[in-house]
């Protein structure tokens, strides 16, 4: 058979639909002939005529796609649509492509499909995406964790429960980041309660309530090592009078004031970091967010 007039009759019956045994159509997505999506594959089968592709897919929990050989009947079956990588959607004319149109998994709904951030779940599954927990993997494509999105920038790891920290004496409270990445900001939402240094101090969300200080902040996020990972060292400020050492630890944010519920905080580079706090011995709950880029 000519591919050509091949893949006309495929394209054809595929706006159609397909008729299960009770004679009810289903309709289905529009093959895109030309085109396939590359770098995707998870499994491939020989000698099947297109609309075999079809029900071998809906077999399959994580197919969200199908490429078809042309005039070679072979299927290949992806876990990705080019919603989700637009990027790997190349011409290629010996082959079409599919879209899985009943019954798809939503990525990052189940462990066996996880997704690579939580932007590629918001890229594939559009206005369908909810806040909430998905799974998403913490390595390139090795760990599988549970995280939090919200939309399709932020991304909360540590799970559940907040991370615990007392605001005396230079305590710090401590988190494993899971997620690996390129950390572009930093949130932090307030919950509850509030910090004062000292009885005679007004309370605020965030830090010293001062005259010296003026509407600055104090919540530092460091590494282990504790150096300062954000706000970026070169932002914090020191008081002139000497009082601390002259050490930096605080630091401004334009549009902040004492009270306002949430801040954010920028920061470009590889940093590795994540996020619920707690001040515990004041009662103060924070929430912190990343965006991955």
């Amino acid at each position: 058979m000519n591919p050509k007039l091949w893949l006309a009759t495929v394209f054809v019956m595929s706006q159609i639909g397909i008729l299960n045994a009770n004679r009810q159509c289903h309709v289905i997505e529009s093959s895109i002939g030309g085109m396939s999506l590359r770098g995707h594959v998870f499994k491939m089968y020989r000698d099947q005529l297109p609309d075999e592709c079809f029900h071998l897919c809906e077999e399959e929990v994580t197919c969200q796609s199908y490429n078809v050989v042309i005039g070679q009947n072979i299927c290949e079956l992806n876990n990705r649509t080019k919603e989700a990588r637009p990027e790997d959607f190349m011409p290629d004319q010996r082959r079409f492509y599919m879209k899985r149109s009943r019954n798809r998994v939503p990525l990052g709904s189940i462990k066996e499909l996880p997704a690579k951030t939580c932007g590629e779940i918001e890229a594939s599954e559009g206005n369908q995406m909810a806040d909430g927990k998905y799974w998403i993997y913490s390595e390139e494509n090795s760990e599988v964790i549970e995280a939090h999105c919200k939309g399709k920038f932020w991304q909360k790891i540590n799970g559940e429960e907040p991370v615990c920290f007392g605001t005396k004496n230079n305590q710090y409270g401590s988190f494993n980041m899971k997620k690996s990445g390129r950390v572009k900001t930093m949130k932090l939402i307030h919950r509850s309660g509030s910090v004062h240094c000292n009885d005679k101090s007004i309370l605020s969300y965030w830090g010293c309530i001062n005259p010296r200080y003026g509407e600055n902040l104090m919540t530092i996020i460091t590494d282990t090592n504790k150096k300062t990972i954000l706000p970026p060292a070169e932002d914090l400020k020191a008081l002139p009078s000497g009082a601390f050492g002259n050490k930096p630890h605080f630091y401004s944010l334009p549009g902040y004031y004492r009270t306002i519920s949430a801040t954010r905080r920028c920061r470009y580079g590889t940093d590795r970091i994540g996020w619920t706090a707690e001040r515990k011995t004041t009662a103060v709950k924070l929430v912190l967010m990343c965006m991955h880029g």
